[in-house]
């Protein structure tokens, strides 16, 4: 990646966009904000990103499809003060985060746009860092596992990522709160599956039953009712009729084994 230091110009915005795979029609819509300029560095800093990030959304409001925020988020995000050694493939991947939150929100609302300033301020201070498959965020009760939506969760793959993680970041406490380590997976999955097997790199579980963040991850829709799920894969089927059953699918944080 040819360095990029800072972001002056709408061009220069735009060409970041596309590094980190923010779709075209996305990249087309972005705006270069005058008078933001104090809060960008702000985004840089854990103890204050989060405030920051939620004053920065009310200075640009309205923004009905994000890309206001969107556009200041990225312009954040070139300075983000990541660990120290880290690949620079790592820092790129940790920033497509952007794109993919673009994509997502087309895929649940027909429409490109941007709704994840609640979370990314956590990618413009450094907290979460993408190595391999997985997102780490680093947490006051240690590292903290996230699942993108993109994965590769093969044995192999999910493998490398926490020995790198754990060579990158260092030892400790790391855990995980997902739907994948729902317990009402063994109903739902053959024990062969992909999503199991990472469960089961998990001990020490505790089960949140009316967690409903499955209905994002695996239905793509959170606004769907049971009824209307898609079927598409034997997941979503097998899910439905779980659901419809009266299931309840749930979450379940657990503390990772020793690898």
């Amino acid at each position: 990646m040819e360095e990029v230091r800072r972001i002056a110009t709408k061009e220069e915005l735009m060409r970041f966009a596309r590094l980190v795979s923010v779709p075209e029609e996305g990249v087309r819509q972005l705006v270069f904000e005058e008078g933001i300029e104090d809060l960008l560095p702000l985004l840089n800093d854990p103890l204050c990103a989060e405030q920051s990030a939620e004053e920065l959304h009310e200075r640009l409001a309205p923004d009905a499809d994000g890309f206001r925020i969107l556009s200041a988020m990225l312009r954040a995000a070139v300075t983000a003060p990541l660990p120290a050694g880290l690949p620079e493939e790592c820092y790129l991947a940790t920033m497509r985060a952007f794109g993919r939150f673009v994509e997502e929100h087309r895929i649940s609302y027909g429409r490109y746009g941007f709704d994840r300033m609640f979370w990314t301020w956590r990618q413009t201070s450094g907290l979460i860092v993408r190595i391999g498959s997985l997102e780490y965020e680093r947490t006051d009760e240690g590292i903290s596992i996230h699942i993108p939506s993109d994965a590769d969760l093969s044995p192999e793959a999910v493998l490398r990522s926490l020995r790198d993680a754990k060579k990158f970041l260092g030892g400790g406490v790391y855990f995980c709160r997902s739907w994948m380590l729902s317990p009402k997976l063994k109903k739902l999955l053959p024990e062969t599956s992909n999503v199991r097997r990472f469960r089961s790199l998990f001990r020490k579980f505790e089960y949140f039953p009316d967690d409903t963040g499955y209905r994002l991850w695996v239905f793509r829709d959170p606004r769907l009712e049971p009824k209307d799920f898609p079927e598409d894969t034997s997941l979503q089927r097998n899910m439905k009729i779980f659901v419809l059953h009266g299931g309840k699918v749930g979450a379940s944080h657990g503390f990772l084994r020793k690898i």
